[in-house]
């Protein structure tokens, strides 16, 4: 650990994964703890995905998002990174959305643009205040008053969370 609480790089550990990561195990069906390794972890990073309804540009958004969350075994602090980045992609999701759907050129902001397209039935009610939730982390991330680190377990669960999000958004597109 460094003097931030995380991994110094150095050339002799960047490539090497992070301390922390050895606090994370699974517990196998039998009841065994297991370290988490490099693997499992991308497997699990690799499981949400987007459909091909998606435009091309979230998708290349989405990509580079769960990418950071691979990396983040080998330097903690990119599961924050990387969760911040999807609230990114979520915006980007609905500003083409809205697009797609004729919205007016005067709906300049995410919670605007939420609104109208719950209004609309483009996001199903029970889910407009998820969409708010994520506007709200995204507001927070765009104006820290310090470094967040977030566990990689919330990492996982934001990027199974926006991906289904947007996949809803897309359905009938």
């Amino acid at each position: 650990m460094g003097e931030f609480g995380f991994k110094e790089l150095s050339i002799r550990n960047w490539l090497e994964p992070d301390n922390v990561m050895r606090a994370f195990a699974t517990v196998s069906s039998d009841g065994r703890v297991e370290h988490l390794i490099g693997a499992d972890w991308l497997d699990k990073v690799l499981e949400p995905s987007l459909s091909d309804r998606v435009p091309k540009k979230v998708q290349l958004l989405f990509e580079v998002a769960r990418g950071a969350h691979a990396y983040g075994y080998f330097f903690y602090p990119l599961y924050t990174l990387a969760a911040e980045q999807l609230y990114t992609v979520a915006e980007a999701a609905i500003r083409h959305r809205c697009e797609s759907l004729g919205a007016p050129p005067s709906l300049r902001n995410f919670v605007h643009k939420i609104n109208w397209l719950a209004d609309r039935g483009a996001i199903r009610e029970d889910d407009r205040e998820e969409w708010h939730t994520i506007r709200r982390l995204r507001n927070s991330a765009s104006h820290p008053e310090g470094q967040a680190i977030i566990t990689p377990g919330l990492a996982l669960g934001s990027l199974r969370q926006i991906a289904e999000r947007i996949n809803d958004l897309f359905a009938d597109a």
